[in-house]
């Protein structure tokens, strides 16, 4: 029979996973208090949670998801978490996240990318650092708006070139005309 205590943890991972579905399985074994808060502090300004978690109960809230493919990777699930792992939980933020978690292992070897869910699909450590390269939302948002005011430029560049192109040869006739 479980303790009450993990009960609690798994019921709140199980509340978190049905909140924030998208999951980052990363280690940190060996992190200080301060940079392990400096983390939870970078990650929960993209949205997410940084929690530290018991692999059993995590694998348990996985398995009892309906959000999460489990049983099709079994395997590649078990292999990946083994040792202490903090899971970074996310909504539609995921890449921002998993950006912060590629540059902070980067800076620190006691913190690496270890797998992954993206929309229901588990996903192993290659395919999360692929995920971490694509724009954050942010980004992709200020690309479009880009996008969009080009055209408007180049046509508001263009009518100003024709009447300048106007204005020149009204001078050049009026300047013909005097002579």
């Amino acid at each position: 029979m479980p303790s009450k205590r993990n009960v609690k943890l798994y019921e709140e991972i199980n509340e978190i996973l049905q909140k924030k579905p998208n999951v980052l399985i990363t280690t940190y074994n060996g992190l200080t208090v301060a940079q392990l808060t400096e983390l939870r502090k970078k990650i929960r300004e993209k949205n997410g949670t940084l929690k530290v978690v018991k692999n059993t109960l995590f694998k348990i809230a996985l398995k009892n998801s309906e959000k999460h493919e489990f049983e099709e990777k079994k395997d590649k699930i078990e292999k990946t978490i083994v040792g202490p792992i903090a899971v970074a939980f996310a909504g539609e933020e995921l890449p921002a996240i998993a950006k912060i978690i590629v540059e902070e292992s980067k800076k620190e070897e006691k913190i690496q990318l270890k797998g992954g869910y993206f929309e229901g699909k588990f996903l192993d450590q290659v395919e999360v650092k692929n995920i971490a390269g694509l724009p954050t939302k942010e980004e992709l948002l200020a690309i479009i708006a880009r996008g969009l005011n080009t055209p408007a430029q180049k046509i508001a560049i263009g009518i100003n070139e024709v009447i300048a192109k106007l204005a020149r040869g009204i001078k050049a006739v009026a300047e013909k005309s005097n002579k």
